[in-house]
């Protein structure tokens, strides 16, 4: 070795160690980082969350549309869930009713626009490349159309379609990256038969998404018996359900603001605004059952007899208080615009 040689290797032999063990270093965090799958996703800033899901109205019907629930409500809401995109068995996304307008709105008043992805059929869960496919398109709508993330809400799935939902969620955290929003909408667990909810791995889910939207409505429905809609004591069983699974902080309990108008077992949806509205037109004063925290009335019209069951604002604000006390990521409201106005003043939001 001679002269200049040595005093380079004496000067950089020690940086030269050092930035050896650096490297080694940062090839052991990439290597476990890999193995451990996709990054978490990112977190929603402690915030108790208020989401409102958006539908527009539909021709025909008397239900009021959303948008100006929302725009009355921004300030209060933290995220908008407009039911915008279904997915096809082939994995591909079609546009249900973008609307440009709504999106600039929610940026500019700071929500967060995290669009409804609907499943039509479930034969994209059960092939890998589909999955796959669909993922990437997930992928790339958010980026295109700016959007601060998805919710999947894939329902009436078969039990068989378990492994594929988690998976392809999975997929979707792994193709968006940590920072966009993964929502996933889950039928309850208790009081709901196996078959519809069996496809729902809490767990699973719940490891890629931010937070699980637990449906906690329709235990009756049309089809069958007049009977509460979202009951308490069901309510609170499938909270406490999902919480023997999951983190508190990764379950939002979605809120029912409407009912049904029943005649024998056929029933039509009515909104809360609207079942106030019919109870007036018909004389009649709504009942609120204490024990199940929720409102109903009855009466007779062309000689048939009507029982409705509905949220109100006062059974509302006792599943908010629920929420509270278990320390859920927080709310969603399905839907803006059905909701009667005293239940924003009641919590007191703007």
């Amino acid at each position: 070795m001679n002269e200049t040689v040595r005093r380079w290797h004496q000067r950089y032999s020690a940086t030269l160690w050092a930035a050896g063990v650096v490297a080694a270093l940062l090839l052991a965090w990439w290597l476990a980082s890999a193995a451990r799958g996709p990054a978490a996703p990112m977190t929603l800033g402690g915030r108790f969350q208020i989401v409102g899901f958006y539908q527009d109205k539909s021709p025909g019907s008397a239900r009021p549309g959303s948008r100006a629930s929302f725009e009355a409500h921004a300030r209060a809401i933290t995220t908008v869930t407009p039911r915008w995109f279904t997915m096809n068995s082939a994995g591909a996304i079609r546009s249900i009713g973008y609307q440009p307008s709504v999106a600039s709105f929610a940026k500019s008043h700071h929500v967060l626009l995290v669009p409804l992805v609907t499943n039509v059929g479930s034969g994209m869960l059960t092939s890998a490349s589909v999955r796959a496919r669909g993922a990437h398109a997930l992928a790339a709508l958010i980026k295109k159309d700016h959007l601060d993330g998805v919710n999947i809400d894939f329902e009436l799935l078969p039990a068989s379609a378990r492994t594929g939902l988690t998976d392809f969620v999975s997929l979707v955290r792994h193709d968006v990256g940590p920072r966009p929003v993964v929502a996933v909408s889950v039928f309850p667990l208790v009081g709901v038969s196996a078959s519809i909810s069996r496809a729902y791995s809490y767990a699973g889910l719940a490891a890629p998404a931010n937070y699980l939207v637990v449906m906690a409505y329709d235990h009756h429905y049309s089809g069958g018996p007049p009977g509460p809609v979202a009951p308490y004591s069901w309510v609170l069983a499938n909270v406490d359900a999902a919480l023997k699974i999951v983190p508190a902080a990764k379950v939002v309990l979605a809120i029912g603001m409407y009912g049904y108008n029943w005649v024998g077992t056929s029933a039509h949806t009515v909104s809360d605004v609207q079942a106030e509205a019919l109870a007036k037109s018909h004389g009649v004063h709504p009942t609120y059952n204490a024990a199940e925290s929720q409102n109903t009335f009855r009466f007779t019209s062309g000689g048939a007899t009507h029982v409705v069951w509905y949220m109100g604002d006062r059974s509302a604000q006792a599943r908010v208080a629920l929420a509270k006390a278990k320390h859920l990521a927080g709310i969603a409201l399905w839907r803006l615009g059905d909701e009667d106005p005293r239940f924003w003043l009641a919590l007191g939001l703007p």
